[in-house]
């Protein structure tokens, strides 16, 4: 099978997992913030960041076992020691942060719900070597499967527990409880069992290449989930929740149209990397797709997210539609960024992806912090201006790295979230020359489907290659 079915056969299961995981994590995220509230939703989401941050991590450490060129027994046992080790020290680093979290005035339930969640890291672990193993036989129908089946089983333990009162402890239940059903099904599927106890040594000489691949991801996880501690300690409980709600709808777009794509890169670029110029010309065409379609939910979500937040939730949680929209225009650049840092991986160029990964953390958390001190819409600007200047950066050091990386390429990519842009600014002007209510219905369906059918119609003008060459993957696959 050639790399292209390859990929868009992982992109259609990719898919198939995504709209059934985020269906049932979205009904589960709106069954808990309805029963929750803001200030609780905000709670659980301060004491579950930690395990998250570990738990994803260590997950990505699949990749050490995707780019091996001959995973033997030896190799295998190696990794997984190795995991084994991390995810322990990763639980008592959470279980430290408990005990800070009891220390604190005004968080004496936060740090019991950090406790239990000491478990996921250790079940993701687990599963590194299990999961590597399903990608490097492109058993994408098994990865798909595992992943969704964790998220629904803990999404009905959370919702019932939500139902039923428990607080936001039904939202901790459900972060500790999806990776370990997701881990035993990798298990089952992908029939290893760990022979021999690895040594320090040779765990060592595995972490040399890992340790790099995991600081990208343990720095990607921070950027995503330290907001929810920073701004829960600056502007409280309450102002995360909203915050993290909002990001769920990130998250959601993230999902839906980006990570169906980005999941199939790493095994085809690793697959490719001794095609130099095949490569490159594949990283553009992931940037080029995915920049497209990224624009889609922020210019929706401008014109219909206010009439959706009041129907939802009654004006329960204030400002949650302006924060949604804002951080939504931080997507055409992600859209770019993860293709990039993909690349450099599979590549060979870990340290730089990390370095990369460093600074924009940084950023991240200087920028949202000073944002939070004036209210959750600043936070998500600085959210998404420093996803901005990120791209940017990223972009500008690659090319000093990599002469074959055409710089113009970016340019033209990065035009679909000009588009985005300005067919917001075009559509609000006329909401308010004309004084229209985005709480009624009928405007907000007016509105959002002309501001769609514009970006469509602009799209399609300027960008039609890209569109020709999605619709021709997809005939080549039938």
């Amino acid at each position: 099978m050639s790399y292209s079915k390859l990929a868009m056969k992982g992109a259609i299961w990719s898919l198939l997992q995504v709209l059934a995981e985020r269906f049932t994590q979205t009904v589960v995220m709106l069954t808990a913030a309805l029963f929750l509230g803001p200030h609780d939703f905000g709670v659980a989401a301060m004491a579950t960041a930690p395990a998250i941050i570990a738990a994803s991590t260590l997950q990505s450490g699949n990749q050490l076992v995707v780019q091996r060129e001959e995973a033997d027994a030896r190799f295998l046992d190696t990794a997984f020691g190795l995991f084994m080790a991390i995810g322990l020290v990763a639980s008592l680093i959470i279980a430290a942060l408990a005990v800070i979290f009891r220390l604190l005035p005004g968080y004496d339930n936060i740090w019991l719900m950090i406790l239990p969640t000491m478990a996921a890291p250790l079940s993701a672990a687990v599963g590194v070597v299990p999961e590597g193993l399903l990608m490097r036989s492109f058993n994408y129908r098994v990865l798909a499967v595992r992943k969704t089946a964790g998220q629904a089983i803990a999404g009905v333990a959370c919702c019932a527990m939500a139902v039923y009162g428990f607080g936001a402890w039904s939202i901790v239940v459900q972060v500790t409880l999806a990776p370990i059903i997701s881990t035993v099904i990798s298990l089952l599927a992908a029939r290893w069992r760990p022979t021999r106890r690895a040594s320090l040594g040779e765990m060592a000489d595995v972490s040399r290449f890992s340790g790099a691949v995991l600081g990208v991801s343990v720095l990607t996880q921070i950027n995503i989930r330290s907001v929810d501690v920073i701004v829960g300690l600056i502007a409280g409980p309450t102002a995360t929740g909203v915050f993290r709600l909002a990001r769920t709808v990130l998250d959601l777009a993230t999902s839906l149209f980006l990570n169906p794509v980005n999941n199939t890169l790493l095994p085809i670029f690793s697959r490719m990397a001794g095609d130099r110029e095949r490569t490159i010309e594949a990283m553009w065409q992931a940037c080029g797709i995915t920049s497209l379609i990224a624009s889609v939910p922020f210019v929706a979500s401008t014109f219909a997210g206010p009439f959706v937040a009041d129907l939802v939730f009654k004006g329960k949680w204030p400002h949650l539609a302006e924060t949604v929209t804002v951080l939504l225009i931080s997507l055409p650049f992600v859209a770019m960024i993860v293709p990039l840092q993909t690349y450099l991986v599979a590549t060979g160029r870990p340290k730089l992806a990390l370095w990369n990964n460093f600074f924009q953390t940084i950023a991240n958390v200087l920028m949202i912090a000073a944002g939070a001190y004036f209210g959750i819409v600043w936070a998500a600007g600085a959210f998404s201006l420093r996803c901005m200047l990120g791209g940017l950066a990223l972009i500008f050091v690659i090319r000093r790295v990599t002469p074959d990386i055409r710089i113009a390429k970016d340019v033209v990519t990065s035009l679909p979230a000009m588009v985005g842009l300005a067919v917001v600014a075009v559509v609000g002007a006329l909401v308010w020359i004309a004084s229209l209510d985005l709480s009624r219905l009928v405007p907000t369906l007016a509105t959002t489907t002309l501001a769609l059918l514009l970006y469509a119609t602009i799209t399609f003008l300027f960008f039609r290659a890209r569109i020709s060459t999605i619709l021709m993957a997809v005939k080549s696959k039938r």
